[in-house]
């Protein structure tokens, strides 16, 4: 297993479900802040754009998850993750996740992808030519050159489920919105487990502390469902597809 760019997780008895086993909101918070930590040593982190008067940040606009298996309370976890190039406005980057019950066990893989907000206007502006000088060439794509649906539309019949929540302070990141992984809790919401076989995402407008959302489902013959969080007045923040993993 490649080192450079692997960062280690335990999984912690709060980051599971009743079964002692991590949910997805927990692996997909291991993929960003590997994310993050990868970002600051190759130096274009949050806070390296703010040493060199940049007031901009990274916002995650698509992700897409793959799991094998679920790591359960106290084993270890090793995310490697690596920038993948990207184009224009927009920047890609793939995880490899491996557990401890073997030597390099795979248990998960992930691609996604991010782009770039002014934070004082919150628009989105284009990404530095460094990011993508450093992107790996080396590695194949994790789940192939073209991961992504090519358009996540949630059926205008057929919700099987509707819940709603309200944005909370501690629900708000550094970028000073609702961060991504609260709304994967809004959206495993439905699944007793909180997992995923596969789990895809794309963020579509930010969501503010204090403002109330609504989460729709709707589900296929097939098991597999599509979610939907918006906000009050019917603004969609996010759109998911899941095939959700069984409870044990």
């Amino acid at each position: 297993m490649d080192t450079h760019g692997a960062y280690d997780f335990k999984v912690r008895s709060y980051e599971c479900s009743k079964y002692g086993i991590a949910t997805l909101p927990t692996i997909c918070n291991y993929l960003q802040e590997a994310a993050s930590l990868n970002a600051e040593e190759l130096k274009f982190s949050k806070s390296n754009f703010a040493e060199s008067g940049n007031n901009i940040s990274w916002v995650l606009t698509r992700l897409r998850v793959k799991m094998s298996r679920y790591p359960r309370w106290g084993e270890n976890v090793c995310v490697l993750t690596f920038p993948r190039g990207g184009r224009k406005i927009t920047a890609w980057r793939d995880f490899v996740l491996y557990g401890s019950g073997g030597s390099d066990e795979v248990i998960g893989c992930a691609t996604s992808e991010w782009m770039i907000i002014d934070l004082s206007t919150r628009k989105i502006v284009p990404v530095p030519q460094r990011v993508f000088a450093l992107a790996n060439t080396e590695r194949e794509p994790v789940l192939g050159t073209s991961p992504f649906a090519p358009k996540l539309k949630f059926p205008e019949s057929g919700t099987s489920c509707r819940m709603e929540f309200k944005a909370q302070n501690s629900h708000i990141d550094l970028n000073g919105h609702v961060n991504n992984s609260h709304y994967v809790e809004w959206l495993m919401e439905p699944f007793e487990g909180g997992m995923a076989n596969e789990f895809e995402i794309v963020f579509r407008s930010e969501t503010f502390a204090g403002e109330k959302v609504v989460l729709e489902v709707a589900k296929d013959d097939d098991g597999v469902s599509m979610h939907r969080v918006s906000s009050a007045d019917g603004e969609t923040h996010a759109i998911a597809r899941i095939s959700p993993a069984a409870a044990p």
